[in-house]
C-alpha cells in the first residue's frame, strides 16, 4: 500500500481515489514493518516511527493500488563502476491502469532506477530517481495510460568500487535489492489492488533501452543531508516550509486543468475528476467481445475435427463476476462433498517441519510429505542466468535431517526417512505399486524409490546440470505414474513442458513451452506453459491435468499429450499451484491457488468436476484463507483432502462424509469457446437428476412409457372391478374403518409377512430434493 525512506515527504493520493480495505476486499489487517539500517543505542531517544492513514467508509469512484517491479537476479561484482539489474514483463491485467506515483528503492550500491512503459509507439519514461535519497512517492511528469497487454521495464545501476566480494540479493544493508514502484487508479469495479512484475521476462525490450537509462541525476547536496538525517526543514510527517518546495526535483505538477489526475497533495477543492475510461481526444471504444485477429485460433482445432475448447468463468457482459467464496448452496455441492478442517492433525510432537513441498497418499490410506528441513528457496538459491543450484549449497552439504515422512490416517508418525539424500526438495508421487517418485529442483533429477526398503530403484537427469535436451530436467516439479509403467515429468521452472516416458524410461513425447500467444479469452494459448508445477492423472478417463502455475489455470489433455479443455475460474486469481484427482463422485478435481496481495480473493482450495470443468466449491482453514499452499493430494477413497504450506510450514486435512454414487450438482455459468471462435453464454441453475446407470437417450423413456400405460390402465380398471365385487366401494358406503391403511401392493398381495429388499440405492426417494412428494417409507419397502 505504501513505502518511505530516508526523511522523505509525505504523500497524499488524488481526489476520489482510494485503496480499499476490509470487508470483500481481501484485506484483513494492516500491518506496519520497519527496517533500520543500523541498532538504535539503548541510550538514545525512544523510536516513535509510524504512519498516518487517512480512513473513510465512503465508497472512492477509484481505486488505488500499487504494482511493484522487481529484480528477482542480482549479482554485483566488486569493484565495477556500473552494473545493471533489469526488469520487464507483459502487463496481463484487465483494466487500464492510470500511474500517478512512483517510488524507486535498493540498497548502499545503487545510484539510479529508471522505469518505463512500453507499448506500440515506444518507451515512456515513468520515472527516474536517486535509491539514495529520500524515498517517496513522487507524482509523474506526464499522465500515462497502462492497457493490457502493454510492457514494463525497469533498470537500476550499481556502483561496486567500494566492495571487495561479489554482492546478492537479500534483504540486508550489505546485500541489495532493486524495485520499482507504482501507484495507480483503476475501475473500482474489476480493477486490481496489487499487480506485480518480476524478473527479466521480456530480456529484448532490455536490450533496446533509450540511451540515458543508467545516467545518474544530477548532484544535490541538500537531498543528500535530508537523507541522511542532516536537514531539518522537511520532518518525517513532510514539512511545508520554503525549503521543501525546493528539494523534490522530481516534483512536476501539471496544471490541474490539463491532467487533474496529476494534481498531487490531495487538495479537496479540485473539482477535476479522473477519467480512466479514456484519455484527452481519445473516443470511446467498444472491446470486441470475441477478440481480435491478433489473437490467432487454437491451433490443431477445426470445426471439421470437432476439437472443442472450453473455457470456463470468463468475464462477459452478460456473465457477471462470480462470488469469491462459493458456498454449499452456490456451487449446488451436496452436504456429503463438502469438505471440513480436521484439527489437531498431524501429531507432529515438537517435530520441526522445513518447506513442506509435497504431499500423496498411498493405497493404505497413509500421508507421506516432502520437506526442505532447514533449507528454504530463496532468491539466492539459483542462478536466474543458468538455473545452477547455489555453489555454497551444494558445498553444505544434501539437507540433514529426514525429508521424507509417513504419517497413518490419524496423524501418527509411523516412518522418517530421506536424511542427506537431497537438496531442494519439490515433487512427490506414489505410483499404483506405492513406489515413491520424487523431484529435486536442485539436483535437477527424478527418482524412484522402493517404499517398504528405501532403496532407490532408479533415477533420469545429470545431477545439478540443468539442461533443455530430452536427457535433462531444468527444475522438474512433479510426476504422474501410468499402470502400465508410462509415467509424466512436469519440466516447469526452466523448460515450461511435459515429458511422456515408456515404462523403461525412454522419452516417447514432449509438448509444452512459453509463448506471448493469446487466446480470445486473453490466456495464452493450449499447450503454452508457464511453470507447470503440478500433474493429476485420470488414469479411467484417460485424463492427465496440468496446474499450469503462472497462467492461472488447469489444463487437461489425453494421455497422447492432446489438448482436450481447459478451466480458469475467476476464483483461482492469477496462480493455480496443484491439482489432484479422485475417481469417485463421478470424478473431482481438487486444487489449490496462492494469492497474491490485493487480489481480493484469498489462497483456498477448489473442487471442480473434471467431465465438464465446472467449479463445483471452495473451501479453506479459515475466513483467512491458507498462507501459501504449494500442493495437495486425496486419499483412496475420496473422502480427505491434504494440503501442505511452504509458509507456515504445515499440513491441514480435510474431510468430506460422501455416499458413494448419490450426489447432485447445480452448473454454474459457463462460456464455451466453439473451434470457430463463437461465443455461447450458457447460464443454468438446475438440479441434476440423481445419477444413474440408465442411458440419457429418449428412446428407451417413449418405449417405457408405452408399455406402461396400458397396464397401468387394465390395474385401474381390475381395482375397480374387485372393489364392486368386495362391497369396499365408496358410492354404496360400506369402507371399513377396521381394516389397515388402504394399500394397492396387500390389495393385490394375499401373501402378507414378505418385504422388498431395502437397498442404499432407494435413499435418494427420501431426499428432500426429489421432485416427488415425500411418502410413508414404511409402505414404500413394502411395495
Amino acid at each position: 500500500m505504501y513505502a518511505w525512506a530516508k526523511n522523505a515527504a509525505a504523500t497524499h493520493i488524488p481526489k476520489d481515489v482510494g485503496f480499499r480495505i476490509g470487508k470483500d476486499s481481501g484485506i484483513k489487517y494492516l500491518v506496519l514493518q520497519i527496517h533500520y539500517a543500523k541498532r538504535i543505542p539503548e541510550s538514545a531517544e525512544k523510536d516513535y516511527s509510524g504512519l498516518s492513514l487517512d480512513i473513510t467508509e465512503h465508497q472512492r469512484k477509484y481505486l488505488g493500488g500499487i504494482l511493484l517491479m522487481l529484480a528477482t537476479h542480482i549479482q554485483i561484482p566488486p569493484h565495477q563502476t556500473k552494473v545493471h539489474a533489469d526488469i520487464s514483463c507483459r502487463y496481463t491485467g484487465e483494466t487500464d491502469l492510470y500511474p500517478f506515483a512512483y517510488r524507486t528503492h535498493a540498497h548502499e550500491l545503487a545510484f539510479v532506477i529508471t522505469g518505463y512503459h512500453h507499448d506500440d509507439s515506444g518507451y515512456h519514461l515513468l520515472g527516474k530517481g536517486n535509491p539514495q535519497w529520500p524515498q517517496a512517492f513522487y507524482p509523474m511528469n506526464e499522465t500515462h495510460r497502462i492497457k493490457p497487454k502493454d510492457n514494463l521495464v525497469g533498470r537500476c545501476t550499481y556502483n561496486s568500487e567500494s566492495r571487495d566480494k561479489t554482492t546478492f540479493v537479500g534483504p540486508t544493508h550489505t546485500d541489495e535489492m532493486c524495485n520499482f514502484y507504482m501507484m495507480y487508479y483503476t475501475d473500482a469495479r474489476y480493477g486490481k489492488a496489487f499487480h506485480r512484475c518480476f524478473g527479466n521476462n521480456e530480456p529484448n525490450l532490455v536490450a533496446s533501452l533509450p540511451p540515458g537509462s543508467d545516467t545518474p541525476l544530477p548532484p544535490n547536496p541538500l537531498l543528500d543531508a535530508i537523507a541522511h538525517g542532516h536537514h531539518h526543514g522537511s520532518s518525517m510527517a513532510g514539512g511545508h516550509d520554503q525549503e521543501e518546495q525546493n528539494w523534490t526535483p522530481m516534483k512536476k505538477i501539471l496544471d490541474k486543468e490539463e491532467h487533474p489526475q496529476n494534481v498531487y497533495g490531495g487538495s479537496e477543492d479540485v473539482n477535476a475528476e479522473p477519467e480512466p475510461d479514456k484519455t484527452a481526444g481519445e473516443e470511446e471504444k467498444e472491446s470486441p467481445v470475441g477478440g481480435s485477429e491478433e489473437n490467432p485460433a487454437t491451433p490443431g482445432c477445426s470445426t471439421k475435427h470437432g476439437c472443442k475448447v472450453t473455457q470456463f468463468g470468463l468475464k462477459s457482459p452478460n456473465n457477471p463476476k462470480p462470488k469469491t467464496d462459493l458456498n454449499k448452496e452456490s456451487s449446488g455441492l451436496p452436504d456429503g462433498l463438502s469438505l471440513h478442517v480436521v484439527k489437531n492433525w498431524p501429531k507432529l510432537n515438537n517435530l520441526q517441519l522445513g518447506q513442506i513441498a509435497g504431499i500423496a497418499t498411498d493405497s493404505k490410506g497413509n500421508v507421506h510429505i516432502f520437506h526442505r528441513g532447514t533449507r528454504t528457496w530463496d532468491s539466492g538459491s539459483f542462478s536466474v542466468v543458468t538455473n545452477e543450484f547455489n555453489p555454497d549449497l551444494i558445498r553444505e552439504g544434501p539437507i540433514q535431517a529426514p525429508t521424507l515422512l509417513t504419517f497413518d490416517q490419524d496423524g501418527k508418525i509411523i516412518k522418517q526417512w530421506g536424511e542427506k539424500m537431497f537438496y531442494m526438495p519439490h515433487g512427490l508421487t506414489i505410483d499404483h505399486d506405492d513406489n515413491i517418485w520424487v523431484t529435486d529442483v536442485a539436483m535437477h533429477q527424478v527418482f524412484k524409490f522402493n517404499a517398504s526398503s528405501g532403496k532407490k530403484l532408479k533415477v533420469f537427469g545429470e545431477q545439478f546440470k540443468p539442461g533443455q535436451d530430452l536427457a535433462h530436467f531444468c527444475k522438474p516439479t512433479d510426476v504422474a505414474v501410468l499402470r502400465s509403467g508410462e509415467f509424466y515429468v512436469a519440466d516447469g521452472y526452466c523448460n515450461h513442458r511435459i515429458m511422456k516416458f515408456s515404462k523403461d524410461w525412454k522419452v516417447v513425447k514432449v509438448w509444452g513451452n512459453v509463448s506471448k500467444r493469446k487466446g480470445t479469452d486473453g490466456y495464452p494459448l493450449p499447450t503454452d506453459f508457464y511453470v507447470p508445477h503440478g500433474l493429476a492423472l485420470a488414469e479411467d478417463k484417460k485424463i492427465l491435468c496440468v496446474a499450469d502455475r503462472e497462467n492461472g489455470r488447469i489444463q487437461c489433455f489425453d494421455l497422447d499429450g492432446n489438448f482436450k479443455y481447459q478451466t480458469h475460474p475467476r476464483e483461482f486469481g492469477n496462480t493455480l499451484y496443484a491439482v489432484t484427482y479422485s475417481p469417485h463422485n463421478g470424478g473431482l478435481l481438487y486444487a489449490v491457488n496462492n494469492a497474491d496481495p490485493g487480489d481480493n480473493i484469498v489462497s483456498q482450495g477448489f473442487t471442480l468436476s473434471i467431465d465438464t470443468g465446472l467449479l463445483l466449491d471452495t473451501w479453506k482453514p479459515s475466513s483467512q484463507g491458507f498462507g501459501r499452499p504449494h500442493d495437495l493430494a486425496v486419499s483412496p477413497d475420496g473422502k480427505s483432502v491434504y494440503v501442505v504450506e511452504i509458509g507456515p510450514n504445515k499440513v491441514t486435512k480435510f474431510t468430506s462424509s460422501f455416499n458413494e454414487g448419490i450426489h447432485q450438482t447445480v452448473k454454474k455459468g459457463m462460456i464455451i469457446h466453439k473451434p470457430d471462435d463463437a461465443v455461447d453464454v450458457i447460464q443454468k441453475d438446475e438440479h441434476t437428476a440423481p445419477e444413474t446407470h440408465l442411458s440419457d437417450s429418449a428412446t428407451p423413456i417413449v418405449v417405457g412409457v408405452m408399455l406402461i400405460v396400458p397396464v397401468v390402465v387394465v390395474i385401474i380398471v381390475s381395482v375397480v372391478l374387485k372393489l364392486k365385487r368386495s362391497g369396499k366401494c365408496l358410492g354404496n358406503r360400506r369402507l371399513s374403518y377396521n381394516d389397515s391403511r388402504f394399500n394397492l401392493g396387500n390389495f393385490f398381495n394375499k401373501h402378507k409377512g414378505f418385504k422388498q429388499l431395502y437397498t442404499d440405492e432407494m435413499e435418494h426417494l427420501n431426499s428432500e430434493d426429489s421432485d416427488i412428494e415425500e411418502f410413508d417409507v414404511v409402505e414404500t419397502r413394502k411395495t
